[in-house]
């Protein structure tokens, strides 16, 4: 599934349990379970969101990255790339939600224990009409 990022930037990258990604197109993205940071030179790192400190400079290298792929694969995997060959995975968690996207128009995605993602479209937009 095509998660809607791409031509975005990353704008802000920070670290609490989670970490959290602010793109330019107004979206946020929370991964909230084990991922893997792959550069487009060298070895990847695993992180662990709980504890991002000893990899946040590394993650820190996402900042003001354009996004080029952004998808949802088979039972939650999140996969997000940039221009410059720097790669994001994350796969879902048997317990947790593994990770989240919101936009700023309402939709969100969320892959919830287990691999299945629920999905929030586009609020409705109710149209009122004057009869005078």
């Amino acid at each position: 599934m095509r998660l809607d990022l791409e031509e975005s930037s990353i704008t802000r990258v920070s670290f609490d349990f989670a970490v959290t990604l602010l793109l330019s197109n107004g979206a946020e993205m929370r991964i909230e379970t084990e991922g893997v940071f792959t550069p487009p030179i060298g070895d990847e790192v695993g992180f662990d969101p709980e504890d991002a400190r000893p990899v946040a400079g590394v993650l820190l290298g996402l900042l003001r990255e354009d996004v080029s792929l952004a998808e949802a694969g088979d039972h939650g995997a999140l996969r997000i790339r940039t221009k410059t060959g720097m790669e994001v995975n994350v796969v879902s968690s048997p317990d947790y939600e593994a990770w989240g996207i919101v936009w700023p128009d309402g939709r969100r995605v969320i892959c919830m224990p287990g691999g299945e993602l629920a999905i929030w479209d586009l609020p409705e937009q109710h149209e009122r009409s004057d009869s005078r």
